[in-house]
């Protein structure tokens, strides 16, 4: 049995549910390493537990992310989801000043930092912050490590309520400062109802995840959804045109979300012609007008466009 309505359960139980019914089965896929359900359950509430017990962390308490796509960004969210918290991804392609002011508006409890940004998030922590720093991928003295936050306690509770604040989304600010949009529990799971129904999604589709996950597109068009129903989701760390040809070559996805410029990218590309794109049933696009052209250049490939 596959989890087909994500409504009917919490967001916070979803890996959950799926590592019940296929424990084995492969839920991410991040540089080479593959996690299954099961793990990521176990992760999930280890690191709840340490959000808790090592931070102190209480309900409607904010955590910051600064990085690139990571699992451990995924990790992050079902957490929190289990514990009422709320998740704030930074957008790592801001300049410095931008991050800060998102900082001071957001007032989250810690901010978790990859490690090409450990130097900046140092200086700001040089000053009184109201959070604490920690480290993702790479150690320094003073700071706990996210691995220090996955502790051996009983499974926590799922207490996150459909109304319950779960992600903040800071606009682009292109009019004004940056806004951060708040999406409730409720908003993502009926979210991936509609994505489940539109993508024809079940357990046995490998989706493609390029886009960034601080953006709701990466996040909630088919990433969460995909976790929802129990199929497998392809991370990459950021966008690379080459990388991302091989990944299709490689590992087979069926489904994948690109906004204009990544088409465009990926059609010009030397090796765009000769990679067998076959495995793909349809690739999604959206974000801004999309050229009818690139919409040809992959139907001249066989590959259905959806906006």
């Amino acid at each position: 049995m596959t989890l087909i309505d994500p409504t009917a359960w919490p967001l916070g139980a979803w890996v959950h549910r799926q590592a019940e019914n296929a424990p084995d089965r492969t839920a991410l896929v991040f540089e080479g390493s593959k996690l299954g359900y099961a793990a990521f359950a176990e992760r999930i509430s280890r690191l709840a537990g340490g959000l808790t017990e090592v931070l102190g962390l209480e309900r409607g308490d904010r955590i910051a992310y600064l990085g690139r796509n990571h699992p451990d960004l995924l990790t992050l969210l079902f957490a929190a989801a289990r514990l009422g918290l709320m998740v704030v991804p930074l957008n790592w392609r801001l300049a410095p000043p931008e991050r800060e002011a998102i900082l001071k508006d957001a007032s989250p409890a810690a901010l978790v930092v990859e490690a090409m940004f450990a130097d900046h998030v140092a200086a700001l922590a040089a000053e009184p912050v109201p959070w604490r720093p920690i480290a993702l991928d790479f150690s320094k003295d003073g700071w706990l490590s996210i691995d220090d936050l996955l502790v051996d306690v009983a499974r926590p509770d799922v207490v996150g309520m459909a109304d319950d604040p779960l992600l903040i989304v800071y606009t682009s600010g292109t009019t004004g400062q940056a806004k951060g949009a708040v999406l409730s529990q409720g908003a993502l799971r009926w979210n991936a109802a509609n994505s489940v129904d539109m993508h024809d999604l079940t357990a046995a589709d490998r989706i493609l995840t390029a886009l960034p996950l601080f953006h709701v597109g990466g996040l909630n068009i088919q990433t969460l959804p995909a976790l929802a129903v129990g199929a497998e989701v392809l991370l990459e760390a950021r966008f690379d045109p080459t990388d991302l040809l091989a990944q299709i070559a490689n590992h087979k996805p069926t489904l994948t979300v690109l906004v204009p410029t990544m088409m465009k990218a990926l059609i010009e590309h030397p090796d765009f012609e000769k990679t067998d794109l076959s495995s793909l049933r349809q690739i999604t696009t959206g974000s801004s007008i999309v050229p009818t052209a690139l919409i040809e250049g992959f139907h001249a490939r066989g590959i259905p466009v959806t906006q």
